[in-house]
C-alpha cells in the first residue's frame, strides 16, 4: 500500500478563493506585535535576574501571566518558580534558557486574586524573588452576567499525583473562556473573551488556534499564545465549525461548510472537510461529503441550531476529521448521521462506515462494518431484530464527537478513541432511552480493513449513568502514562436535578417529566484506564439556571465544553 503524507500526497481541489487568507493588517495583530516589540526594548544592562524587569499581562489578554525582562551576558539555564504566596496551590517549575542580551521570560501559572511569588534559581540557589498580586478571576453567571467564568468545585481531590499524568487541564467552554486548571482544580492561566473559546487547539509551535460562533460566526481564526498574544489573524471564506487538527507544521484539517451556499442543488451545511495551508491561509484541499455519502437518509439526531436557517438541510454535521496516514484515509464523523467513516485521501472513494446498519442504500451494504469479538468472531447477528436492538444500544456510537486516532503502524488497521454522546442509541422512538436513563461514553475502537470489522477493547462512562449524559460536545484525550482525561461536556439537569437534552425532540426524544429550567454540570475526570479508577474529578457549572422566556430558545445550552487537554503551561 501507498504511504501518502502531506508532502507527496495529490489532493482534491480546493474551493475558489473568495476572501480567504491572512490579515497582515490586522488592527490586534500589530498592537500586540508593538508591544512585544517596547517591552522588549526596555530591557536594559541593569535588568539581571536579580533586577528583572517585572511587567503583569502586557497584553491585556491573559491576567495569570507576566514577562520577566532579564538581560544575560551569556547563555544560561535558570529555574523558575511560580506560587501563591501562602503557598496553599502546586508549584509551577519550569527550567528556561536565557540568551546573550534581551529575554522576555514567560511567566505562567500565576494564581488569581492574591500575591504571587515568583523565584529565579541557578543551580537549586535562589537567586531573585519577585510578587506579583492578581485580580480575581472573571464574574459567574447571573442574571446580569451571560457566558460568565464557570464555577469550579474539585469532587474527588487526588489521592496519588505518583499516578497522575503531568500537566494541567486546559478547557474550552462554548464561547465563555479558554482557562487551564491545576491537579488541584485551581486555575492557573485563562485568556479573556479577545479570543473565540470553542474550537481549541495547541499546535506544534505551542500557540493555539481557535474559532467559534462569537467571532464573525467561525469566519475568523485566531492564532495565539499563553501570553495572550495575537500571532496572526485569518480570514476563512468557510465556516470551521468544529475540531481544528494539525497534519503537519504547515498544514490544518477542519470541518468547513460553504459560507455563502453549495455550488449545486441541494442546500446542505457542515458537509465537507477543509485543508488549508497555515503559511497563507488558503484552502489547498476540499472533500464534498455530500457527493460521497447520502444526504437523503433521515439523519439521528438531528437539530437546527438556535439562529441558523431551518431551511437548510444539516444532515452529517461533521464535527472531527484527521488524516490517517498509514492507510491513506480521511477519518471524519458526522454526528447527525451517528457514523464514523473514512475516505481515500486521493481518489475520495468511501472505505467504511462505522454506523447501525439500518437504512443506509445498497451501495452502502460493502462499506458497513461487521462487530467482532477479540478472536475475530461475529457478536450480533443482524438478521435477528433483538441482535439490531442490542449492537444500537450497546455497541454503535450516536451523536458522537472527538474521534482521536490511536497511533497504529499496521496497514489496514484503524484505530481511534471516540466520545459516544448516546442520543437516542435506537433509530426507533419507541426503543430510544430518555436522557435520565441514558448514558455517555469513551470508547477504544479498532477496524480491520481487510476483514471490514470493528471490535471494541476498551469502553468507559456507563459506570456514571445519567450523571455523565452529555447530549452534545465533549471530548476526551489519552496521555502519555496511558491514563485518559475526559470531559463530559454537557451533563446539562432541569430544577429538579433530572438530566435533560439540548433539543428535545431533535437530539432526544421529549421527555414529559423534565422541567422548565436548565443549568449545566459538567464533570471532568482523570482516569487509570487499567481500572477505570477516578483519579480526579471536578464539575464545572454556570451556577445559574436558564429558562427559555428569560434566556431564548438556546437556553438549555446553559454551559458546554467542547475540547479538554493535560498539557504542560510551558510548551
Amino acid at each position: 500500500m501507498k504511504h501518502v503524507t502531506r508532502q507527496n500526497s495529490k489532493l482534491p481541489s480546493p474551493r475558489p478563493a473568495i476572501n480567504q487568507g491572512i490579515d497582515n493588517n490586522n488592527a490586534m495583530v500589530l498592537n500586540h506585535t508593538a508591544i512585544y516589540q517596547n517591552c522588549l526594548g526596555q530591557i536594559t544592562t541593569n535588568n539581571t535576574p536579580e533586577n528583572a524587569l517585572i511587567i503583569p499581562d502586557p497584553y491585556g489578554t491573559a491576567p495569570l501571566s507576566a514577562w520577566a525582562g532579564i538581560w544575560s551576558t551569556d547563555v544560561r539555564d535558570v529555574t523558575l518558580q511560580i506560587q501563591d504566596v501562602a503557598k496553599s496551590t502546586i508549584l509551577i517549575e519550569q527550567t528556561v534558557t536565557l540568551s546573550v542580551g534581551a529575554n522576555l521570560v514567560p511567566i505562567l501559572g500565576l494564581v488569581a486574586d492574591t500575591d504571587n511569588q515568583i523565584t529565579f534559581m541557578d543551580d537549586g540557589v535562589t537567586i531573585a524573588e519577585y510578587v506579583i498580586t492578581t485580580q480575581p478571576l472573571p464574574a459567574t453567571d447571573s442574571a446580569d452576567v451571560l457566558l460568565g467564568f464557570p464555577i469550579i468545585s474539585v469532587t474527588q481531590p487526588v489521592a496519588d499525583y505518583d499516578k497522575m499524568a503531568p500537566g494541567c487541564y486546559f478547557i474550552t467552554h462554548f464561547d465563555r473562556y479558554n482557562y487551564a486548571l491545576d491537579q488541584n482544580g485551581v486555575v492557573r492561566w485563562y485568556v479573556t473573551q479577545d479570543f473565540p473559546s470553542f474550537n481549541f487547539v495547541r499546535t506544534d509551535n505551542g500557540h493555539f488556534l481557535a474559532t467559534s460562533e462569537a467571532k464573525n460566526t467561525y469566519l475568523n481564526m485566531y492564532e495565539f499564545d499563553m501570553m495572550g498574544r495575537l500571532h496572526s489573524f485569518y480570514v476563512l471564506d468557510n465556516q470551521f465549525h468544529h475540531s481544528i487538527w494539525q497534519w503537519d507544521t504547515n498544514t490544518i484539517v477542519a470541518p468547513s461548510e460553504y459560507t455563502f451556499g453549495r455550488p449545486d442543488s441541494l442546500k446542505t451545511n457542515e458537509d465537507g472537510v477543509s485543508v488549508v495551508d497555515l503559511t497563507t491561509g488558503l484552502e489547498i484541499a476540499y472533500y464534498d461529503m455530500a457527493v460521497i455519502l447520502d444526504p437523503s437518509r433521515t439523519p439521528r439526531p438531528t437539530g437546527t441550531a438556535p439562529g441558523e436557517d431551518p431551511t437548510v438541510l444539516d444532515w452529517l454535521h461533521i464535527n472531527q476529521s484527521y488524516v490517517n496516514e498509514t492507510n491513506n484515509v480521511l477519518i471524519a464523523s458526522g454526528r447527525h448521521q451517528s457514523a464514523v467513516f473514512g475516505v481515500d485521501l486521493e481518489t475520495e472513494a468511501l472505505q467504511f462506515i462505522m454506523s447501525t446498519h439500518e437504512d443506509w442504500g445498497d451501495e452502502y451494504q460493502p462499506y458497513l462494518l461487521t462487530p467482532v469479538d477479540g478472536d475475530g468472531n461475529p457478536i450480533y447477528d443482524f438478521s435477528n431484530p433483538d441482535d439490531i436492538d442490542a449492537a444500537n444500544r450497546d455497541f454503535w456510537t450516536w451523536g458522537q464527537h472527538n474521534v482521536v486516532e490511536i497511533a497504529n503502524d499496521n496497514p489496514g488497521i484503524v484505530e481511534f478513541m471516540v466520545f459516544d454522546n448516546g442520543n437516542f442509541r435506537s433509530r426507533d422512538d419507541s426503543k430510544s432511552l430518555l436522557p435520565p436513563d441514558n448514558y455517555s461514553r469513551i470508547v477504544h475502537f479498532v477496524i480491520n480493513l481487510d476483514t471490514m470489522t470493528v471490535m471494541r477493547p476498551f469502553e468507559y462512562g456507563k459506570e456514571l449513568g445519567a450523571c455523565g449524559y452529555s447530549s452534545c460536545v465533549s471530548a476526551k484525550e489519552i496521555q502519555q502514562n496511558g491514563n485518559i482525561v475526559v470531559h463530559f461536556g454537557d451533563c446539562t439537569f432541569d430544577e429538579n436535578g433530572r438530566a435533560i437534552s439540548c433539543q428535545p425532540g431533535d437530539s432526544d426524544i421529549v421527555d414529559p417529566q423534565e422541567g422548565n429550567e436548565a443549568m449545566g454540570e459538567l464533570l471532568l475526570q482523570e482516569i487509570d484506564a487499567s481500572t477505570k479508577s477516578v483519579l480526579f474529578e471536578a464539575t464545572m457549572t454556570s451556577g445559574f439556571y436558564k429558562n427559555e422566556e428569560t434566556n431564548g430558545e438556546g437556553y438549555r445550552y446553559d454551559i458546554t465544553s467542547f475540547r479538554v487537554y493535560k498539557m504542560g503551561l510551558y510548551a
